[in-house]
C-alpha cells in the first residue's frame, strides 16, 4: 500500500496496475489517471489456497491478500512491486514469481 501512496504523492499521471484489493484498502489510488485495476479470478483464488498451504508447510505463511495479489500478478505476467519483504517467500515455492522490492518500511 505504501508503494501506491509514494507514487500518488509524487505524480498522479503514472501508468500502472493494482488490484481491487489495494483499491478497497486505499481508495485514494483511484486519483491516479492511468491505473488499471485487476480483479482476481476463481483460478487466482484456487491457486492462492494451494500456495497458502505450501507456504504453511514450509513455515513461511503470508497474508491472504498478499497471496491473492501475487496470484493476480503471476497470471498477468507482471512483476509485483512492493515494500513487503514477506512476499519474497513466494519465490521459495514459485521460483518464477517476479517481485521487485522497494526500499522503505513494510
Amino acid at each position: 500500500m505504501r508503494c501506491l501512496w509514494n507514487i500518488l504523492e509524487r505524480k498522479r499521471d503514472v501508468a500502472g496496475y493494482t488490484t481491487i484489493l489495494n483499491i478497497i484498502e486505499f481508495p485514494k489510488a483511484l486519483l491516479m489517471k492511468r491505473l488499471t485495476i485487476l480483479y482476481p479470478t476463481i483460478e487466482d483464488l484456487n491457486e492462492a489456497i494451494n500456495m497458502s498451504k505450501e507456504l504453511m508447510k514450509i513455515g513461511k505463511p503470508i497474508s491472504a491478500v498478499d497471496i491473492v495479489m501475487a496470484c493476480i500478478a503471476m497470471r498477468n505476467g507482471l512483476t509485483l512491486v512492493t515494500m513487503d519483504t514477506d512476499l519474497e517467500n513466494i519465490k521459495l515455492i514459485k521460483p518464477d514469481f517476479k517481485i521487485r522490492l522497494m526500499k522503505g518500511k513494510t
